[in-house]
């Protein structure tokens, strides 16, 4: 199959009823929604971010390659990389939910410099750390 057909067996697969509700095999989905489907995103994730940030949290990511290693580390050296993993995580998680939450205040013509950047920094974390949002 190439890469066309594929394209041609998901827009097979779309229905349209009343143009209004669009099926994806995954349930109705409001057209409307997916005018601004980043706002629509934004307004699901940002207090989910929140709710994650301000829960009892137990794990947290290690950059790859700190603890390559353990064994040759001393109980202070792995404490400190822990120490600083935690907080690198807290930060991360607070410039994710910095980026959203500016994102659901206005649209993207709208935002100074300053925003734009801070919300290209929390989308970049975001994306880098998608799998590690789990506790």
């Amino acid at each position: 199959m190439t890469e066309v057909d594929s394209l041609n067996e998901w827009n097979e697969k779309q229905i349209v009823k009343e143009g209004i509700k669009m099926s994806n095999g995954a349930g109705e989905i409001k057209e409307k929604e997916l005018w601004n489907l980043d706002a629509t995103l934004t307004d699901y994730i940002l207090p989910r971010i929140t709710a994650f940030i301000k829960m009892e949290r137990h794990g947290y990511p290690i950059e790859p390659g700190l603890l390559d290693e353990e064994d040759k580390l001393s109980e202070e050296e792995k404490k400190a990389i822990e120490k600083r993993s935690m907080l690198q995580w807290e930060n991360d998680l607070r410039s994710i939910e910095l980026a959203f939450s500016l994102m659901s205040k206005s649209e993207h013509f709208e935002r100074s410099e300053q925003a734009n950047e801070d919300i290209k920094i929390g989308l970049e974390l975001f994306a880098k750390h998608y799998q590690h949002l789990w506790d």
